[in-house]
């Protein structure tokens, strides 16, 4: 028989699955000031197989040669990019933007360059999450890997991705590392870390006397817990936290957040590697190679993690704090760019007269000023409408050489047949 939860009643103490009263066996818990501020997709890696194109691995190649630093700026996809060597990661070549909010592995170290294999991995930020929607975030990777491809086709082989829950009012007992039902052994060591937990299957550790733990192995299922507030301070990353809280925190009655900056925020963190959503897959006979394609998922996978890690009451019920992280995480990430209707359109499909209008109208004002084709394609694809404009594109089956042909003839076209040239 599995672990039962504790029933959830309401301030009147009547039946309610919001409810923040839980209610068992000899026990009664309020759990109202406890308050679940942010769920959150935190990390994304998406995987492409691909054939990388040789004369840009070439360039980049050349790039560090010349670079007396080991690093160099690069200009790729419309964007300027700090290059390094991949170093540890497995790949040959690394490129980062803060800014934009993506990493880029190129070119596998265990796969020829000429065969097509998974040479292509991206990093995507939680600040870069959060501002779309998982299909604008999709073609956006996608796109990333046709320009890396050498002959513009692509695989999605896999994704990894990292669910995490920012929650006030309650932070992680001294001995989490005791108290929580997984499968790890505890043996302990005090080489580095307070506590360390290791067996067959992964491990847990204790950092900074019971403000960090960390269960399970990083090629696995793993599962952390640790105080937010402390480590966004030493990342650097306060002020985007706090006004992610402030922004999609409850309201109370005075519509002012609940969100409290002079109270610690504790983070739960779960970490699915790409084995492990293959698994998933492989279960229930479905393809789970991309971010669009594991999103609906999200909500299940994250109670499959606290089940799997569980803080527990007694043997036979579930802790009333973990019934209430478990059911009540919510992870539709808010974005910025989508309309909060019931009516949901997909980037290029059911607004393709906006599209092509907002295209016509750009290329009619290019050729006004003499704008090249590169230079307006090199525009277009920083412009607000790419992703829209990319999703019309593939609906239709028109491919990106197409398209820049497209632009071109257009732009032609206004310059020599139109009022314009007049």
């Amino acid at each position: 028989m599995g672990k039962q939860h504790f029933e959830r009643v309401d301030e009147n103490f009547l039946p309610n699955e919001k409810g923040s009263i839980f209610v068992g066996p000899n026990a009664v818990y309020d759990l109202s000031s406890v308050q679940l501020l942010y769920s959150s997709v935190d990390t994304l890696r998406q995987l492409y197989k691909l054939q990388p194109n040789e004369e840009l691995l070439g360039q980049w190649g050349e790039a560090l040669e010349d670079s007396a630093s080991r690093e160099a700026f690069v200009f790729f996809a419309g964007h300027e990019w700090l290059l390094r060597r991949g170093g540890k990661s497995g790949f040959q070549f690394l490129l980062q933007n803060a800014e934009f909010g993506l990493i880029l592995l190129v070119k596998s170290n265990y796969a020829k360059v000429e065969n097509s294999a998974t040479h292509f991995k991206i990093e995507v930020s939680p600040k870069l999450l959060s501002a779309h929607c998982p299909d604008s975030i999709q073609i956006m990777l996608d796109d990333l890997a046709e320009q890396v491809s050498s002959d513009g086709e692509y695989q999605p082989s896999g994704v990894a991705i990292h669910l995490a829950l920012d929650v006030q009012g309650w932070e992680a007992p001294a001995d989490l590392d005791a108290q929580l039902v997984c499968r790890s052994r505890r043996v302990s060591d005090h080489n580095g870390f307070t506590e360390l937990v290791v067996d067959g299957t992964g491990v847990a550790a204790v950092y900074g006397k019971g403000q960090s733990f960390c269960f399970g192995s990083a090629s696995s299922l793993q599962f952390a817990v640790y105080n937010k507030s402390k480590e966004m301070l030493v990342h650097d990353k306060a002020d985007y936290f706090e006004q992610q809280w402030r922004r999609y925190a409850a309201v109370d009655e005075d519509f002012n957040t609940v969100y409290d900056s002079d109270s610690p925020v504790w983070r739960l963190e779960a970490r699915f590697s790409h084995t492990v959503v293959n698994q998933f897959a492989e279960t229930n006979n479905v393809k789970l190679k991309q971010y669009k394609d594991i999103y609906e998922h999200l909500g299940g996978l994250w109670r499959y993690a606290l089940s799997s890690f569980r803080l527990d009451h007694n043997r036979s019920y579930v802790a009333p704090i973990w019934t209430l992280f478990t059911t009540d995480a919510d992870f539709r990430p808010p974005s910025e760019s989508f309309d909060y209707r019931r009516t949901y359109k997909t980037p290029g499909v059911g607004n393709e007269k906006n599209v092509c209008l907002a295209l016509g109208n750009m290329l009619s004002l290019f050729a006004r000023n003499g704008v090249t084709a590169p230079k307006a394609w090199a525009f277009l694809k920083r412009s607000g409408i790419w992703a829209d404009l990319m999703g019309y594109c593939k609906a239709r089956k028109i491919s990106r050489g197409d398209l820049y042909d497209a632009v071109e003839q257009g732009l032609k076209k206004r310059r020599l047949a139109s009022k314009l040239a007049s």
